[in-house]
C-alpha cells in the first residue's frame, strides 16, 4: 500500500491537480480506495483535499522537491547542460531554486570566472567549491522544504543586483498566458529577479507545459529562452516560438541540441 501511496503524492507532484476518478485510472484501484489514501495524506498534511480530487498544496512542496529530484532526471541533467553552454566568461546570473534549475549548477564546471547569485541551497552546495565561480547567496527566511531563501529580505537582496542572465524555473507553463508557481512563497523573488535580469531564460522540463498552477510569476514576452527535453510538441513548441520566445531542445545523453 505505500508504494501506492507513494505513487499518489509522485502524480500530485507532477500534475499538480488530480480527480479522484483520475486516479484511480492512474492507479488500477477503485475511487473509494482512492479516497482513503487521500485522506490518509491529508491528515498528514501533506496534500490538500478538494470536492472530487486533491491537489499539491504549499505542505506538499517538501515531498515535491524530493519527488522531482528522481522524475524526469535525464531529461533535468539535459536542460542543465543545455543552460550553461549559454552561460560566458564574465557574466554574473542568478540561479532560481528548484530541481530543474539545481541541475545548472551541477552541470558547470570550474572553466569561468563567473558570478552566481541564487537563492538555493542546492545550487550553493553544488558551487562552494568551485574557484572560479563566486557564488552569492541572497539573505531571507529559510524554506526548508524548497531548499530556498524567501521573503522580505531575500527580495531587498535581489535589489541589490543586477543580473546578464537569470535562470528560472516553473512549476507549469500556460501557453496563453505565462509561467506558473505552486509555491506562492517563491513568486516575489522570481519576479525581483526577471525585472532585474537582462535576459530570462526559464528551465522546464516537457511535463510542465500546459500545467496552470496557482499564481502567474511571469508573462510569456518577460521570458526569452525556454530550455526543455525533447519531450515536447512542436505544436507546444511553436505557440512559444510565435511569442518570440526561443526555445532550446536538449536531449538526454546520446542525442544533440536543436
Amino acid at each position: 500500500m505505500k508504494e501506492k501511496i507513494d505513487k499518489v503524492m509522485e502524480i500530485l507532484a507532477r500534475k499538480g491537480y488530480r480527480s479522484v476518478a483520475e486516479l484511480s485510472g492512474d492507479l488500477s484501484v477503485s475511487e473509494m480506495t482512492v479516497r482513503r489514501w487521500l485522506d490518509k495524506l491529508e491528515q498528514q498534511e501533506l496534500i490538500k483535499r478538494t470536492h472530487g480530487g486533491a491537489f499539491a498544496g504549499q505542505e506538499m512542496i517538501e515531498v515535491d522537491y524530493r519527488v522531482r529530484e528522481t522524475v524526469h532526471k535525464a531529461e533535468k541533467e539535459a536542460i542543465g547542460r543545455a543552460a550553461w553552454t549559454l552561460v560566458q566568461p564574465g557574466e554574473s546570473i542568478f540561479i532560481d531554486a528548484g530541481s530543474t534549475t539545481a541541475h545548472l549548477a551541477f552541470a558547470m564546471d570550474d572553466t569561468r570566472r563567473i558570478t552566481v547569485v541564487t537563492n538555493s541551497s542546492i545550487v550553493l552546495q553544488a558551487l562552494e567549491r568551485k574557484a572560479n565561480i563566486q557564488t552569492i547567496v541572497v539573505g531571507g527566511k529559510v524554506h526548508g522544504p524548497s531548499h530556498s531563501l524567501v521573503g522580505h529580505l531575500a527580495e531587498e537582496s535581489v535589489r541589490q543586483f543586477r543580473f546578464t542572465k537569470a535562470f528560472l524555473g516553473t512549476a507549469g507553463i500556460n501557453l496563453r498566458e505565462g509561467f506558473t508557481q505552486s509555491n506562492m512563497e517563491e513568486v516575489p523573488v522570481k519576479q525581483q529577479v526577471a525585472g532585474r535580469a537582462r535576459e530570462v531564460i526559464v528551465l522546464a522540463d516537457s511535463s510542465k507545459f500546459n500545467q496552470d498552477v496557482l499564481v502567474m510569476f511571469l508573462r510569456l514576452e518577460q521570458a526569452s529562452t525556454v530550455i526543455t527535453d525533447s519531450g515536447v510538441s512542436q505544436q507546444d513548441k511553436s505557440a512559444l516560438e510565435e511569442r518570440g520566445i526561443r526555445v532550446i531542445v536538449a536531449e538526454a545523453r546520446g542525442g544533440g541540441e536543436t
